[in-house]
């Protein structure tokens, strides 16, 4: 009998050029199903149905965990890469010394995710490929 992996929902704004990027390589790398993707800048959108606010979701990024609990910032982009099997990234991005540095930064990032430099975003996007949601996608 094959049971379904755990399914994290990832929060993500995807009105966010960055945002969007990082999603897409998320989802290219979503084989084993461990991550659902909710693009909470869709019209109609409902953050109160979670218990949140939706200047909170936009704020930083947001995983639910399967029994309900929230996982924000970098430990939500951990969990995320972790389930798609960025385990490398995920275990530096709790070291002490990365990790004084990442939630910063993260923080920083999320502030002024859309004031970020063309070029800058244009160098992100070339490493993801598109992808929808529903985990399809295409490279460039």
């Amino acid at each position: 009998m094959t049971t379904n992996p755990p399914v994290h929902t990832v929060y993500y704004d995807g009105a966010c050029p960055l945002c969007r990027s990082e999603m897409s390589t998320l989802m290219r790398d979503n084989r084993a199903g461990q991550l659902r993707f909710v693009d909470i800048s869709v019209p109609g959108f409902d953050a109160a149905a979670l218990g949140v606010t939706q200047a909170a979701l936009m704020a930083r990024l947001h995983v639910q965990r399967p029994d309900g609990g929230w996982l924000i910032g970098v430990p939500a982009v951990q969990a995320a890469y972790a389930a798609t099997g960025h385990h490398r990234i995920a275990a530096a991005l709790a070291l002490p010394p990365v990790a004084r540095l990442a939630r910063p930064a993260y923080d920083w990032l999320a502030t002024h995710r859309y004031r970020l430099p063309r070029w800058l975003l244009k160098a992100v996007h070339l490493h993801a490929g598109s992808c929808a949601p529903d985990g399809a996608c295409r490279t460039h």
